[in-house]
């Protein structure tokens, strides 16, 4: 017995409105009349996909990509505005089996349904002469927080819009009915958080902290991003490599260059996940980095098998959002290790504060 001999067409359509689940829409597509299921496909709708950092978001967005639902209709994937960023998603579609086609200064027209975007004029203005520009298509931005509107100017025309943080703090997100839909990313028991992490508060030199590191254990990866200026990074790499010479330091800014014993090494454009790879031999590995280590950057090899253990920053300026945000070493893991994070002694009020910041951004987003 068919389904459609118990229920009529209208009946089947108006359970599928009333839900307001694209499941089932595309579970029942065959029962409702055609008009009727295109019309609602492109309703517009806003959905947050809300997950700690590191947790699972990037995969969220890559099982969004493959829904059956969105077959024949482009999406734009926005990303910051880092080409280190840029080569981690271009390493993650092309491992997931999705064709992306990344707009750059070559780009005359748009011929693949997934598009990779970077958040900057340039871009968004390549993308905007674009031959074939699509009249439907779907947007995901991704840590939409850091956006001053809080919303992606190719937002209004979208059919619908995804909006991916693991920082939920923008004002319009707060707006009463703003957000149709709210998928949370819930973390796995491989999840290492905030609260996972063993805190070190010290004072201590930098040299002092690279000892620690190294005494931990036979190998490691730490991350260092309490320096903002480029050639006080530099310095210090210089200097730590001198000291500790069989552990290599690796500096990323606008140059990536890696350090040992003194020696400096200029890497050609690559991802954090190929420099790894290159570097499987060295059992620990110093990562110094500014800016390019705030959002959305994982710091493993592409196998991931290695990953951060202990990251060293100074948490007290900004705002509590970037602080959390700056905790790269967070993240999915296999193998249990312990993770350590050393910050000075005054960072223990904003450490206090992320955590309460933890706990209200999960009340917000169960609210919705």
């Amino acid at each position: 017995m068919s389904l459609q001999s118990i229920l009529s067409q209208d009946i089947i359509g108006l359970i599928i409105l009333y839900s307001g689940d694209r499941k089932v829409l595309y579970t029942l597509r065959r029962w409702i009349d055609p008009v009727l299921y295109k019309q609602i496909l492109l309703t517009k709708r806003r959905i947050l996909i809300y997950g700690q950092v590191q947790s699972g978001k990037t995969a969220a967005i890559m099982e969004s990509i493959q829904n059956p639902l969105y077959n024949g209709i482009t999406k734009i994937v926005i990303i910051q505005n880092s080409s280190l960023v840029l080569q981690q998603y271009q390493a993650r579609f092309k491992e997931a089996g999705i064709d992306a086609l990344t707009i750059d200064y070559k780009s005359r027209t748009i011929h693949k349904e997934v598009i990779l975007l970077m958040n900057n004029n340039s871009r968004l203005k390549k993308y905007m002469r674009c031959a074939d520009k699509p009249e439907r298509y779907i947007v995901y931005m991704d840590e939409s927080d850091s956006y001053d509107s809080g919303r992606h100017p190719l937002a209004n025309s979208a059919i619908h819009e995804y909006y991916i943080t693991a920082t939920p703090k923008h004002k319009l997100y707060l707006e009463p009915g703003f957000f149709h839909t709210v998928k949370r990313v819930v973390p796995t028991e491989e999840y290492s958080g905030l609260r996972n992490l063993t805190i070190d508060y010290t004072n201590e030199s930098i040299i002092s902290i690279i000892q620690k590191f190294k005494e931990d254990g036979p190998e490691g990866m730490m991350l260092i991003n309490a320096y903002k200026r480029v050639a006080e990074m530099r310095s210090i790499a210089l200097q730590l490599s001198q000291k500790y010479k069989n552990i290599v330091f690796v500096t990323l800014n606008s140059k990536r260059r890696i350090i040992i014993g003194g020696d400096i090494f200029v890497i050609k454009a690559r991802s954090l996940s190929e420099i790894i790879d290159a570097l499987k031999d060295a059992p620990r590995i110093v990562f110094i980095a500014n800016r390019m280590s705030l959002r959305g950057l994982s710091y493993c090899s592409s196998d991931y098998s290695r990953h951060l253990t202990h990251q060293y920053s100074d948490l007290f300026s900004g705002s509590v959002t970037n602080s959390l945000q700056r905790l790269r070493i967070l993240g999915k893991y296999t193998d249990k290790r312990p993770l350590k994070l050393f910050v000075p002694e005054d960072n223990e009020d904003r450490i206090k504060s992320m955590f309460r910041m933890l706990d209200m951004q999960f009340e917000v987003c169960r609210d919705f």
